[in-house]
């Protein structure tokens, strides 16, 4: 099981959405910092019952509540683990990865797009099944939540004092990596969060 959450110090919504940035020089963090992010994102305020068990109340948009999008962290400190946040249990969950190669290749990825990164990486994964079970055209909608999801995560970050930077990539690699059904799970966004540097120069988004 996971620390329970420890909610940012309290700040004035404006500063934070203003304060908002997309910091290219990141510095690792703890895993116990990032998981306040995370969790503080994902963990479900409020959850369905009966017909409506599989939908929740969280901080992001979700079509149809149904919160698809579940947040994968890589670590490369000292070994390399793959961690999914399961939301409904509070707890991380270490993943087998089959085919070490693709994350090899992820690094290496990320390393020319942020060289001056070292934080950890964060790949959402989407359930596609989540959302076909409700929906006839679930790919455009789980693009949405992804979105959405991003957007929450930032903010987030910057009401923890923590740095965030989304990628142009979507983290195909790691569902190779976990030998995933790609028609069922989808990489769907990814990003390095961390500690900012003294000095922080920033991305255009």
């Amino acid at each position: 099981m996971c620390r329970p959450v420890a909610p940012p110090i309290l700040r004035d919504f404006v500063s934070v959405f203003d304060e908002r940035r997309s910091t290219r020089e990141i510095e690792p963090a703890s895993l116990h910092e990032i998981m306040n992010v995370i969790s503080f994102v994902t963990l479900p305020r409020f959850e369905g019952t009966g017909e409506a068990d599989s939908r929740s109340l969280r901080p992001s948009l979700s079509a149809g509540a149904l919160h698809p999008i579940e947040p994968v962290l890589i670590t490369w400190c000292r070994s390399t683990r793959v961690l999914r946040y399961n939301a409904y249990l509070h707890k991380l969950e270490l993943l087998a990865v089959s085919k070490p190669k693709y994350l090899i290749r992820l690094k290496q990825v990320y390393q020319e797009i942020l060289p001056e990164a070292r934080g950890t990486a964060l790949i959402l994964l989407g359930d596609l099944g989540r959302v076909a079970s409700h929906y006839a055209e679930p790919i455009s909608l789980l693009w949405r939540d992804a979105g959405a999801y991003l957007q929450t995560t930032a903010l987030a970050a910057t009401a923890y004092r923590l740095a965030f930077c989304p990628l142009g990539i979507l983290g195909n690699e790691v569902v190779a990596a976990l030998d995933l059904n790609h028609t069922l799970v989808r990489a769907v966004g990814s990003a390095i969060i961390g500690r900012p540097k003294r000095d922080q120069s920033y991305c255009g988004r």
